[in-house]
């Protein structure tokens, strides 16, 4: 389940000081207030500070969002308001801020008096709040529409969402059993520094531990996995093999829930030569992606970070690679052996085969195999661009029909939206694009540039 965002809301409007006499419009303004909060409870759990007009109700809202600990705080000013008044609240404050300078009307009517234009003319201090925030150096996100615009609450909600995104990351655990894979250049990083600029922790496992929980696991939940999975699944391989492939997914399981995993990886090979389990585990971790524990193959965290991402807007994500340019066809061919969100599948489709890659000590090990349903899909690759700085690669596309390939691996083709394929390819790998990416269905282009701004690294848009 995705993230709700807890939001704080900051309306603000000047009525009355030694010079300003209009405080008989406080009842119509508080309303106001209260409607603009009540449209944002639809993107999150709201924390309203009530109509702001003077420094001390600034302060005050300030301590409240703070002890609500907020994940963005959305201010608008329904008329003029002194600029110290949201620096007040602004500067006291360190969440994400949306200034949405958005009104009720579309435009003063003939007959409409100065009432009307008290309730709709936050454009006469909007500048002065944003050049408190520039001046300041804290960073904002702007919208600017009617209050009741369709394509405005769109971009509202996006940057809302993607606030409860920043936050389920800064909470986020990332489990990497063993280590990524030796000589993988894209896969080495930094630990504390994911942890300080884009939040989530990394909680190592011995290996060690999977194989102990690999021979713990009843027989019963292992029957009972293997009669579900031949009930929606095509299973082509040997019954033995396949129930030893469950055992190990079972496994995963266990231990992901038991560390409170939000996301998964394993070096997958570290299994292969330990006559306690002896297999690829790409089953397994196809398996935890399709019950919401995102996992990428072969220790990338960056990549399974990118599908916990993914998943929060769309969710369901999975990891794919690129594969075969088809110049014929504007596309290129994802895959990646074994592993794979059968969640994604195109329904009826799904096989589990033995893997035709890695054979260890007890034979080839459980994967899938399918093509993944044809629509429109976004590409978000999590990069490490030296020095600690951290970038969004990101792109997007449709999935093509594919009839799958017998190569014992998830599969499709992709085609950009409007690049030709060999200049989405220079274009892809001129970003620094990893070998791995994360891919969800859908358009989230806009989610994730405004999660990137959060967060302070980069993004390419390819």
């Amino acid at each position: 389940m995705a993230a709700r965002a807890k939001i704080g809301v900051l309306v603000m409007a000047l009525l009355e000081d030694d010079y300003n006499k209009t405080a008989h419009m406080r009842p119509a303004a508080t309303a106001a207030a209260q409607g603009i909060a009540d449209i944002l409870a639809k993107y999150g759990d709201v924390v309203h500070a009530g109509l702001v007009e003077e420094e001390h109700q600034a302060a005050t809202a300030a301590r409240l969002f703070n002890a609500e600990d907020v994940d963005i705080i959305v201010a608008m000013e329904l008329a003029y308001t002194k600029g110290i008044v949201p620096a007040r609240a602004l500067i006291d404050t360190t969440a994400p801020v949306l200034v949405w300078n958005a009104q009720q009307i579309a435009r003063l009517g003939e007959s409409d008096g100065f009432d009307v234009v008290m309730l709709n003319s936050g454009m006469a201090g909007i500048p002065e709040l944003t050049a408190v925030l520039l001046r300041t150096g804290r960073d904002f996100t702007m919208v600017t529409s009617r209050l009741n615009d369709p394509e405005g609450l769109r971009r509202v909600e996006d940057v809302i969402a993607a606030a409860a995104v920043r936050r389920r990351l800064r909470t986020a655990r990332v489990g990497l059993i063993g280590h990524p894979f030796e000589g993988m250049t894209d896969l080495m990083f930094d630990g504390l520094s994911l942890r300080q600029d884009v939040g989530p922790v990394l909680w190592p496992v011995e290996p060690e531990k999977i194989a102990v929980r690999f021979a713990e696991i009843p027989k019963s939940d292992v029957d009972a996995t293997v009669a579900a999975e031949r009930a929606r699944y095509n299973i082509d391989m040997e019954p033995a093999l396949f129930e030893r492939s469950v055992r190990l997914a079972l496994a995963l399981e266990s231990i992901a829930k038991e560390y409170k995993f939000d996301t998964f990886t394993a070096f997958d090979q570290v299994w292969l030569s330990d006559p306690r389990v002896g297999i690829i585990p790409s089953y397994g971790t196809g398996r935890l992606c399709e019950i919401g524990i995102p996992a990428a193959p072969e220790g990338d965290v960056n990549c399974s970070v990118a599908q916990l991402i993914l998943q929060e807007f769309a969710g369901q994500s999975t990891t794919v690679e690129n594969y075969v340019i088809d110049f014929e066809n504007n596309a290129v061919m994802f895959s990646h052996d074994g592993h794979g969100n059968p969640a994604l599948a195109t329904p009826g489709g799904v096989a589990v085969k033995h893997s035709i890659y890695y054979e260890g000590v007890h034979g080839f090990g459980a994967g899938f195999e399918f093509a993944y349903q044809p629509g429109p899909v976004t590409n978000l690759a999590l990069v490490t661009m030296g020095e600690n700085r951290w970038r969004f690669v990101i792109s997007e596309g449709e999935f093509l029909p594919f009839p799958p390939r017998p190569i014992s691996a998830p599969q499709t083709l992709f085609r950009h939206k409007s690049l030709p394929i060999d200049e989405w390819c220079n274009a892809w790998c001129a970003a620094g694009a990893p070998h791995h990416m994360a891919a969800a269905q859908g358009s989230w282009t806009d989610r994730l540039l405004d999660l990137a701004q959060m967060l302070g690294i980069e993004a390419v848009v390819v």
